[in-house]
């Protein structure tokens, strides 16, 4: 008996031994600074920093709370780490749909409208007036932060990933605001403004039945809603219908928000429609494929296997008339570029980058084939990246601006290029997202 216990005492010191070595050891490789990352491919960001300690931040716990996140978050190995206990977890049982994050919708409560705004100093400068410079030409710039796209749920239903959108009235307002300001600040006759808001693929994909069971707001409503309030001098191009009427097809990735750019390529086709203008057919096109892309949905469902194993591909089409391009980049170097850039060797979550150089604060391209002055602008987030490249053949000058990146007016802009169409790309998600919008209401009104 007493045999038994030694051997049973002996076993659990054994354990114990075990168990300390592991997490010594792993204690040990984490503190060996070059192996932690400071970028996650998969997520698309920059991970913490190690804080810089001062008096007051030690005094008050902020500088340890701040460590704390910094060796969680750069742990080595830590995007093969959360990828490894993902499918550890998968092999608990056949998951073929789960629901990732919750909806953030802010409701139009009137009652905490009216408290917010008792909070608010109306003598107070708004903190983006605050941050606001004048350069010494005179020029109004405003500070820019970076600001990342907000897609809520996700429905992950087997191989495929759905945002699910939720409206926020209020926010949706300060968008319509944004774009009936410019309307006013040009001259009708010289600047024709053009919007188009683009349905998330759960809009196009999923019956509205079971839209509306997940909890998600009704998309075609909430572009409606946005069309009806626009001013009248603005063009709407209503692109639903025609991505509905190929929803069979490849108009949406697996594992990312964006379209892809053969759902790009069907709302082009409207935009040209309006304008009285022939779309380039889709087979004259040379094109650039990139395999195994895993996007933004996969990096947001924690590296679901749904998902990783059944990667998508990036297909490009190239426009005729020309490739090259340039963009201003966010230190202000003017860069040389490709309109579609070869992304083949890029990593697995970059591969969406291969449109006009990604999200650049302002991109030009000239069209050596045309000298008849026509120009065209799209002000967008990155779902206009897929579909610039088919405006390239159709106007002497293509511009673009993020507006989340643009520092100047846009004002100056249009009457400094002599930019004759405006067009106002953004999916249905990013009118009704309140990080966003804000930034193309002060870029309007700088």
């Amino acid at each position: 008996m007493r045999q038994r216990r030694r051997r049973k005492k002996k076993y659990v010191r054994q354990k114990i031994y075990v168990f300390a070595g592991v997490l010594l050891f792993f204690a040990l490789i984490a503190l060996i600074i070059p192996l932690r990352p400071k970028e996650s491919a998969v997520e698309k960001r920059t991970l913490a920093k190690f804080p810089k300690p001062t008096l007051e931040t030690v005094w008050n716990g902020e500088f340890f709370e701040s460590m704390n996140t910094w060796y969680a978050d750069t742990f080595p190995f830590r995007d093969w780490l959360i990828s490894r206990n993902m499918k550890f977890r998968s092999a608990y049982g056949i998951q073929k749909t789960q629901i990732y994050g919750s909806m953030q919708v802010s409701a139009d409560n009137t009652e905490e409208k009216k408290e917010k705004e008792k909070k608010v100093d109306t003598d107070a400068e708004p903190a983006d007036k605050k941050q606001d410079k004048t350069l010494k030409d005179g020029t109004k710039q405003r500070a820019i932060e970076q600001i990342q796209e907000q897609f809520g749920a996700v429905y992950l239903a087997e191989d495929t990933a759905f945002s699910l959108f939720g409206f926020s009235q209020d926010v949706t307002d300060d968008y319509i605001e944004a774009v009936n300001a410019l309307v006013n600040k040009v001259d009708e006759e010289e600047v024709k403004i053009y919007d188009m808001v683009v349905p998330i693929s759960s809009g196009v994909y999923l019956d509205s039945k079971l839209q509306k069971d997940l909890g998600s707001n009704d998309q075609k409503e909430a572009v409606q809603y946005i069309y009806d309030r626009l001013d009248d001098k603005v063009t709407t191009v209503d692109v639903f219908a025609a991505l509905e009427n190929h929803n069979d097809e490849y108009l949406y990735f697996r594992s990312d928000h964006h379209w892809t750019a053969l759902g790009a390529y069907y709302a082009y086709c409207e935009f040209m429609d309006i304008q009285d203008m022939k779309p380039t057919p889709i087979d004259s096109y040379e094109t650039m494929t990139f395999d195994n892309f895993l996007g933004t949905m996969y990096s947001y469902c924690n590296q679901a296997p749904a998902l990783g194993n059944n990667p998508d591909s990036v297909t490009a089409y190239i426009p005729l008339a020309t490739n090259d391009m340039q963009f201003l980049d966010k230190n202000g170097t003017t860069m040389d570029y490709k309109v579609i850039t070869d992304v083949s060797g890029w990593n697995s979550a970059s591969k969406y980058n291969c449109f006009i150089g990604s999200d650049q604060p302002l991109a030009w391209i000239h069209n050596p084939k045309k000298s008849d002055g026509s120009s065209c602008l799209v002000v967008k987030e990155s779902y206009g990246n897929a579909f610039v490249p088919f405006l390239v053949d159709h106007y002497e000058y293509v511009y673009v601006v993020d507006y989340r990146f643009y520092p100047k007016s846009l004002t100056e802009l249009i009457a400094e290029k002599e930019i004759k169409n405006v067009l106002f790309l953004n999916n249905v998600m990013a009118t009704s997202t309140d990080t966003l919008v804000p930034s193309l209401l002060a870029l309007v009104n700088l």
